[in-house]
């Protein structure tokens, strides 16, 4: 079985076109992989608990203050754009199942966005992680 940050790491590489090292060590700027290490840095403050002072452990070269930067940011995006909100659903029904059913347990997004992605086209190769 694979550990959920590795899990949530490899969700990200596909889904944003990167390689793993790239979301662990903070080397560019390209817009993906920002993107996909926000991603990874919400995740793991959010549904992991995280602290952002050890987030460092997890991505190299990240400083709390841009961890918390990250986090309002992400969260900001999820309530304002959808694609992302559909982006950060579909990443965390590949990688943590347990916290997508949480999400419809605690009605955090409406029931039609939850249901509305179709999972097994959109990122095929992933499935058989599971």
């Amino acid at each position: 079985m694979i550990d959920n940050g590795l899990r949530a790491r490899i969700v990200l590489c596909k889904m944003f076109d990167i390689e793993e090292r790239d979301i662990v060590f903070m080397q560019s700027r390209e817009a993906n992989k920002v993107k996909a290490r926000r991603f990874y840095n919400y995740y793991l403050w959010r549904f992991k608990m995280v602290k952002h002072n050890d987030m460092k452990i997890w991505i190299d070269g990240l400083h709390h203050s841009s961890s918390i930067y990250h986090c309002r940011l992400m969260e900001k995006e999820i309530d304002i754009y959808k694609s992302i909100r559909k982006d950060f659903i579909t990443f965390l029904w590949y990688s943590d199942r347990k916290e997508w059913e949480k999400l419809k347990i605690d009605m955090a997004f409406p029931i039609t966005e939850l249901n509305n992605i179709d999972y097994k086209k959109q990122y095929v190769d992933i499935i058989n992680l599971n």
